[in-house]
């Protein structure tokens, strides 16, 4: 796919469409010209529907990314039905310069007509439009409420992936460690990273799924959501996470090298099945596990779980909205693209376009489906899904402004410094510091 395509009428449906258009044509040229009656001089005939180009700015449909057949089928389908909208696609295939370079366009008035990957600090800057006035019960139906993108019931974006985030275990590797067993308890965690280690692997490393490691610590323990609530970020419940997280340090449960690895090398590991666990979203089955770079069999060798028991609200899954999509707020300038905007929006946030998200991109998004009255539903997705059901605590983060902005790396700098060798204290203030700009 080009980095800038456009999806539309195929060519062949356009021959179609022309000639079919060219015969009626010749076959009223030849026929006897009707008399005009009063009737026909009084009707006009219907307009033609407004052209109309919205361009998209995606890593999306990059076609190793697992949402690829997803937007083919997406673009395809919504051409047809809306033939006179042309969705002027661009492609970024790097999701962290995709992002930079959409809020340096906004930033220089022009952005996207659709915004992906929509952050927070978009809305009060005035870049994105407000969808409420837009959604009518009938469309609202079709969607969970509770993932909307909002401030003060302005709604600013809808969510493109809905996900639990549960704890990805390599069971060929535990096997070879001598671990019989997913461990449900953190002594059994303990343990298992111990024999891990052991057999020559690391059980984990932080760079992805590092935060929700951090999260489910927190969340397991009485008050511990309560306090990031609050933005009490030197509340026990933070520290004593911090305490549990160095002794993946001390004991070098994860890389040497951990400190200088980015994400992506980070989950390489587990796709090279040099590490044991981590954690992420739906997403990952196709960017990872069923990869070109992983072992054929990986799939096979896979298990799902809640993270580990370690204080009173026990075992733990966060459910993770993310990927937020909105519309620029500029298309209000233009009625007809404000129009096509709405109707691109109202395809794809839909409960087929929901369906068609976890049959062909394996994530689902915040639509109201089943995913089990759905027929043709890989069993590696409903494994995946079904984790949370072993989870005693299934929550999501508070919808503070700290976590919206910081849920998937507010803990980075304390777990930086434990990886540098400083102390758990040293790391909560590390940390304190860090997000303190949010009380």
């Amino acid at each position: 796919m080009s980095s800038n395509s456009k999806y539309n009428l195929t060519r062949r449906d356009a021959l179609k469409f022309f000639g079919a258009g060219l015969g009626a044509s010749v076959l009223a040229a030849c026929a006897p010209k009707a008399t005009p009656t009063p009737e026909s001089l009084a009707t006009e005939a219907p307009l033609a529907p407004v052209e109309v180009a919205l361009r998209y700015q995606n890593h999306w449909t990059k076609e190793t990314d697992a949402h690829f057949k997803g937007m083919e089928w997406l673009y395809k389908e919504f051409a047809a039905k809306y033939p006179n909208i042309t969705i002027e696609n661009v492609l970024n295939p790097d999701s962290i310069e995709s992002d930079k370079k959409i809020l340096a366009d906004c930033a220089a008035g022009d952005c996207p007509d659709i915004v992906h990957d929509a952050v927070p600090e978009m809305w009060p800057a005035g870049y994105l439009l407000d969808l409420a006035p837009h959604m009518d019960a009938a469309w609202k139906s079709q969607l969970m409420e509770s993932t909307f993108y909002e401030t003060d019931g302005h709604i600013w974006a809808l969510c493109g992936e809905f996900s639990p985030m549960p704890t990805i275990w390599n069971t060929r590797i535990l096997d070879a460690a001598g671990v019989s067993a997913i461990p449900a308890t953190w002594d059994e965690m303990l343990d298992a990273c111990d024999k891990i280690k052991a057999s020559g692997k690391h059980p984990t490393s932080w760079g992805v799924g590092g935060s929700h490691k951090f999260h489910n610590l927190v969340a397991s323990q009485e008050g511990g959501l309560e306090a990031l609530a609050n933005n009490q970020f030197d509340a026990p419940q933070i520290k004593e996470a911090f305490a549990q997280l160095k002794l993946f340090v001390d004991n070098k449960w994860i890389p040497d090298n951990e400190i200088e690895l980015t994400w992506q090398q980070s989950v390489g590991k587990f796709v090279a099945e040099e590490t044991a666990f981590y954690l992420n979203g739906a997403w990952t089955l196709g960017n990872e596990i069923r990869s070109e770079g992983a072992a054929a069999d990986l799939r096979d060798n896979v298990a799902f779980a809640s993270f580990p028991a370690f204080g009173p609200n026990g075992s733990t899954v966060e459910l993770k909205k993310t990927t937020a999509i909105g519309i620029a707020k500029k298309v209000e300038d233009d009625p007809a693209k404000l129009e096509a905007a709405l109707n691109f929006f109202k395809f794809w946030f839909s409960l087929e376009g929901g369906k068609q998200w976890i049959l062909l991109t394996q994530s689902p998004m915040g639509a109201n489906v089943d995913v089990k009255s759905i027929s043709g539903v890989d069993p590696l997705l409903l494994a995946f899904l079904g984790a949370k059901d072993s989870a005693k605590t299934v929550y999501s983060l508070p919808g503070t402004q700290a976590m919206i902005e910081r849920g998937w790396d507010d803990c980075w700098t304390g777990m930086q410094a434990l990886m540098a060798g400083k102390s758990t204290d040293e790391a909560l203030a590390t940390f304190v510091t860090e997000m303190s700009k949010y009380k």
